[in-house]
Order: C-alpha cells, then sequence, then structure tokens
C-alpha cells in the first residue's frame, strides 16, 4: 500500500511525470537524435601540414605529428558514426583514401620515432650504473676477415698437417 502510494505521489510531480516525454523544442519539431558534431565535436585538420609531415620524416615534432595523427583519426571516427564513410564521403572516396593513408604514415613514423628514442634513451648511462645495452655498443668491432699474419699463421698449420697426413698415404 505504501508503495502505491510513494508513486502516486511521484507521478503527481509534473517535472517527474514529464521525463520520459517527447519534448517539442522552440520551432515546434521534435529532435529525435543529436547531431554527430554535438557528440563527437568538429575537427579541423590542417591537411597541408599533415602531408608535409608524412612526406618529410622526421622534420616535424613528435607532438605535431601525434596532434595531426589524433586529428585525422578523429575526423574518420566522426565520418565513420554519421556513415559518411567512403562514397558517402562528404569530400569524397579520394579524399578519404587520402585521410586514410596520411593517418597510416604519420602512426609508422611516431612508432619509428619512439622506437628510436627509446633505443637512444636505453645507451645512456642512468645513475643506477652502466647500461648493458651501452656496454655492448662501446666494445671495438672486431673485423673477421683474414690479414697478413693470420694468413700466414694458417698456412704454416696446413703445412704441418699436411706433413703429418702424407706418410700415412703412401
Amino acid at each position: 500500500m505504501k508503495l502505491i502510494q510513494m508513486s502516486m505521489l511521484a507521478l503527481s510531480i509534473p517535472s517527474a511525470a514529464l521525463g520520459f516525454v517527447p519534448q517539442e523544442t522552440h520551432n515546434g519539431q521534435r529532435k529525435l537524435m543529436a547531431s554527430t558534431d554535438e557528440i563527437l565535436g568538429d575537427v579541423s585538420v590542417d591537411l597541408k601540414h599533415a602531408k608535409y609531415c608524412a612526406d618529410h620524416f622526421g622534420e616535424c615534432s613528435l607532438d605535431d605529428m601525434e596532434k595531426l595523427c589524433d586529428a585525422l583519426h578523429q575526423e574518420r571516427i566522426n565520418h565513420m558514426a554519421a556513415q559518411q564513410t567512403g562514397i558517402y564521403n562528404p569530400h569524397g572516396l579520394k579524399s578519404d583514401i587520402e585521410h586514410t593513408v596520411i593517418e597510416n604514415d604519420l602512426k609508422l613514423q611516431i612508432g619509428l620515432l619512439r622506437d628510436r628514442l627509446a633505443t637512444e634513451h636505453m645507451q645512456e648511462d642512468s645513475m643506477y650504473g652502466a647500461n648493458p645495452y651501452s656496454a655492448t655498443m662501446k666494445l671495438p668491432i672486431l673485423d673477421g676477415t683474414l690479414d697478413e699474419e693470420s694468413s700466414e699463421t694458417i698456412v704454416i698449420c696446413l703445412a704441418i698437417a699436411a706433413l703429418a697426413l702424407l706418410p700415412q698415404l703412401f
């Protein structure tokens, strides 16, 4: 009985009773869904700068490339959410493919730069002692080719082996 009274009281409050009823907007039309710009936000991409960074490896900073890659990715997601990909893209199919290629190039360059920076960081000695990686990089590079002294030594060893095996052949 108390539950019925509480539900009747809740339904008598106008704001609670009209909470799930579709409301009309000020111009007389109901708004069924929010636009994709309202949900995902408007993304502007400097396409010339993105092309320049994708074509000239290492000339743009890592932060610039990350921002451009994120903006291109966000733009692609916005078009995908609005079902405007491929031939339905407002900029055209060629532009859609070009943006995807630039985004992939920037992702590749960011990955390569991060790997290079990580390798450079590994080569540095830290306050915890010498880094094994940097210690191996500082070792002298040994040349495996035969020089004049080692070739003479090999010829002498082969001559001794031939003299030792020669009596057994006859």
